[in-house]
């Protein structure tokens, strides 16, 4: 018979009114069957060590040492312990857009202990595959004072329906824009007014949502490279940024340019934009085969946690190199999150996001007027220029840093992120004093 994906409920059944502390806790049944799947992997053969350079995928002798440390020394209820110290946790049901059924959320919220104007709720919507955990090294520096000062934040970070411990819909087309709505009623329901989003990558694509369809309670969005595909200026679509660019295009290292906002290196990454509009997907996704067949792929990954871990791995290397940035037992914490409730839902979540279709064109494209911050990392693999965020959305701030190559900032650069989504907040106060408005209720009051 069949193992069904780990229990992980701890709460009891409560009213869908209610917004319930949670903790993690799974069965040991289900982490003995873990065990046991680990102890009966069979691997592929593949080319000696010195044949493979990594092209065709993850090398075998890179995952056989991570099979021996899972085996023999990753401890999942030190790390559960962990996760439940550092990450305040809670799950309530959230109303889904029709067709969908009410879902139970699961979310971490953390908020900063002080009754200044200058506290805002920050949403925070977490990429793949570090899901909502992304968060355990920027969690207390984003809700603490500065001296005893603002600006901070109160940080809400849910679980994308279907990841991590957040239920899954059972009705097929759960997507960025359904995923938006779910996020925007948790932030009403926990009495928060106006807010910020912030995400990256995947996380970034709902921030588009929310701006584009919530922009009355989402006020500014912040996101950091890498961008996901942005559509290139044309003279049809937005001539005044395709001016722009051609201006910078003529004279790429001169002091012109970098007032038009492009960098040298921004304009090299103009090819890899146009290998994207051509067909190219979003890196491991499409290595992978996800947007053909998810359900396919889900088969093995629900049955292999040698395969999941393989899978998470080339994820991660997709953007940079997993040992300069990822310790063994991250790649496991991320493995864990997607292996204990079963992937075949993020599987599909990634495929429905990863596709042409009309709601992924307007997260390219379509305009809103809620202003953007962004911080801009060295990053080689980068598909447009920073410069192009601005036709779809006002830029209205930007940081670059210098130093090394980053793939994931808030894992590799956290002090920088945090500072520089403090920097855009103190520049939002100023802005737009609704901000300063942005609680309605007494949070302290959960069951």
């Amino acid at each position: 018979m069949a193992t069904q994906p780990a229990n992980i409920t701890v709460d009891a059944e409560s009213p869908p009114s209610t917004i319930k502390p949670y903790s993690l806790h799974v069965s040991a049944r289900y982490l003995d069957l873990t065990r046991r799947k680990l102890e009966l992997t069979r691997l592929p053969h593949g080319p000696s060590p010195e044949a493979h350079d990594g092209s065709d995928g993850v090398a075998k002798e890179v995952i056989e040492p991570d099979i021996d440390y899972w085996l023999e020394r990753y401890d999942w209820r030190r790390r559960e312990c962990h996760f439940n110290e550092r990450l305040p946790q809670y799950r309530t049901v959230i109303a889904s857009p029709s067709p969908h059924p009410p879902l139970r959320l699961h979310f971490l919220h953390k908020r900063a202990v002080s009754s200044a104007s200058d506290i805002v709720p920050l949403l925070y919507c977490h990429s793949w595959p570090g899901g909502i955990i992304e968060v355990i090294r920027i969690i207390d520096a984003l809700t603490s004072l500065t001296d005893g000062r603002g600006p901070a934040f109160h940080l809400v970070a849910p679980s994308v329906p279907g990841c991590g411990f957040s239920e899954a819909s059972d009705t097929h087309g759960l997507g960025t824009r359904e995923v938006a709505d779910i996020f925007d009623r948790l932030m009403l329901k926990l009495g928060y007014r106006h807010y910020i989003a912030h995400g990256t990558e995947w996380g970034f694509d709902i921030c588009r949502m929310l701006a584009i369809h919530h922009s009355d309670r989402c006020l500014a969005t912040h996101t950091t490279t890498p961008l996901p595909y942005l559509r290139p200026p044309s003279f049809a679509y937005r001539p005044l940024q395709y001016f722009k660019y051609l201006a910078a295009r003529l004279m790429p290292r001169s002091t012109a340019a970098a007032r038009l906002g492009y960098q040298p290196h921004d304009l090299r990454s103009v090819h890899r934009a146009r290998r994207r509009v051509s067909g190219e997907s979003r890196g491991a996704f499409s290595r992978l085969g996800l947007y053909a067949r998810p359900r396919t792929l889900a088969y093995a990954l629900c049955d292999s946690p040698v395969g999941l871990l393989a899978w998470t791995r080339e994820a991660l290397t997709a953007r940079t190199r997993v040992e300069d940035c990822f310790s063994v037992e991250d790649a496991l914490d991320f493995t864990m999150i997607s292996w204990l409730p079963g992937p075949d839902a993020p599987l599909q979540y990634l495929a429905t996001t990863s596709t042409d279709t009309a709601e992924m064109r307007d997260v390219s494209e379509r305009w809103s007027a809620v202003p953007l911050g962004l911080t801009v990392f060295p990053d080689p693999q980068a598909d447009c220029p920073p410069a192009w965020a601005a036709c779809v959305q006002p830029l209205a701030w930007i940081r670059r840093h210098q130093g090394s190559d980053v793939g994931w900032p808030v894992w590799e650069r956290p002090t920088e992120v945090v500072d520089d989504l403090k920097a855009f907040l103190g520049f939002m106060l100023q802005k737009d004093p609704r901000l300063r408005k942005s609680c309605t209720a007494n949070l302290d009051d959960v069951d």
